[in-house]
């Protein structure tokens, strides 16, 4: 290291190659730091930062769990409930019902709006008094009430089954339709084979999406799937959703994986920061051609969350081809640069290394073309 003194009497040091040193003098060498005392706030901290990783991958996993219960399972216990509810209903209509016969009590909260059996009328006659047994097990299965609104003809169920639903199993929302109300008491009478079902449901669905992803990639697939969205595109307002969805869809299922090529570092946002990015391609034609050089397509994420980010493209010249994995880069983003992997901690070291080898590149460069001139020249 030369120094000089320039006009304004300031000392102007430059280095030379040669002269770094890593070596300190012995009176510029730092007194011994003193020791660090633990706060109560460090203590917390350290606390939180060995509780918040295994709670966070827990609010995950359970998130991820619940969006496959509301989207999978309880669409496909649904249709299970509905199959078991239309195979198993006493649901009735006014015509299959008779009028209730001279005798029959009133109902709470009926009073006297009830049908019966056309054989439970016969049975009974114009003369035989019930009052005591109407609302027994017994009689309450030969007793119909009306369920269901609207105008459509009126459904009739057991009183057992209502009263079963509404009185004990309590549903929330209640059901409104008469197959709705076989659908909670299937529910609950029938669980086991309600889960039986949803599995087997399950187990069809992945087989159909199966073999209907064999059948689109056919040639008579393509052509039903061409045809299918030639359809929704020409849709004035359902083509642009259309359109976005299925490109999200095609590149999260599609089987080309989104592959970061090397990491780099560019100058951003503005000349002498520099900032992590991931090369995933090359730019755009148009733009290469409008700077006249190759250009490079670049994933910037952000901290601590690297999944957001943007994407530029830049000049290829304009970055710098670090020697760092993608997970290296991912930790160095998540801990906000607190953890540099150890090929790329700026030691004095490894700076002084670092320096000399490429200030040796170009001459081992030159001195290696001179002897391949040297050796290809005969006598």
């Amino acid at each position: 290291m030369k120094g000089c003194i320039d006009q304004t009497g300031v000392s102007n040091e430059r280095f030379e190659y040669g002269s770094f040193s890593p070596k300190m003098s012995t009176a510029a060498t730092p007194s011994k730091p003193a020791r660090r005392r633990f706060t109560p706030t460090y203590f917390f901290l350290r606390g939180l930062a060995i509780t918040l990783p295994p709670v966070l991958t827990l609010l995950i996993l359970l998130w991820v769990a619940n969006a496959f219960n509301s989207y999978v399972i309880k669409p496909l216990n649904t249709v299970a409930r509905y199959g078991l509810a239309l195979a198993r209903n006493d649901i009735r209509t006014k015509s299959q019902l008779a009028p209730r016969p001279i005798g029959f009590a009133a109902l709470p909260e009926w009073q006297y709006n009830y049908m019966v059996l056309p054989k439970t009328a016969e049975e009974v006659g114009d003369t035989k008094i019930i009052a005591d047994l109407l609302l027994s097990d017994e009689w309450n299965r030969e007793i119909y009430v009306p369920m269901g609104k609207g105008t459509a003809p009126a459904k009739y169920v057991p009183l057992a089954d209502y009263d079963a639903v509404f009185k004990h199993i309590r549903p929330q929302p209640p059901p409104t339709t008469a197959i709705g109300l076989y659908m909670e008491l299937v529910a609950v009478r029938d669980s086991g084979e309600v889960v039986q079902y949803t599995l087997a449901a399950l187990a069809v669905t992945i087989v159909a999406l199966y073999f209907l992803g064999r059948f689109v990639t056919a040639r008579i697939g393509k052509w039903f799937v061409n045809k299918f969205e030639s359809f929704f595109v020409r849709l004035p307002l359902v083509r642009n959703v259309y359109s976005t969805v299925k490109q999200v869809t095609d590149f999260v299922f599609s089987d080309r994986e989104v592959e970061f090529q090397h990491v780099v570092a560019l100058e951003y946002p503005r000349a002498g920061s520099w900032t992590l990015g991931f090369v995933t391609g090359s730019g755009m034609l148009d733009c290469a051609a409008e700077i006249g050089e190759p250009m490079v397509t670049v994933l910037i994420p952000t901290s601590p969350m690297p999944m957001g980010g943007f994407t530029i493209m830049v000049p290829q010249s304009s970055v710098i081809d670090l020697d760092l994995t993608v997970d290296q880069a991912v930790q160095f983003i998540v801990s906000c640069g607190v953890l540099t992997p150890p090929q790329q901690q700026a030691t004095p070291e490894a700076l002084e290394r670092e320096l000399r080898k490429r200030l040796e590149a170009p001459r081992l460069a030159a001195s290696t073309a001179a002897v391949g001139q040297d050796g290809g020249t005969g006598p």
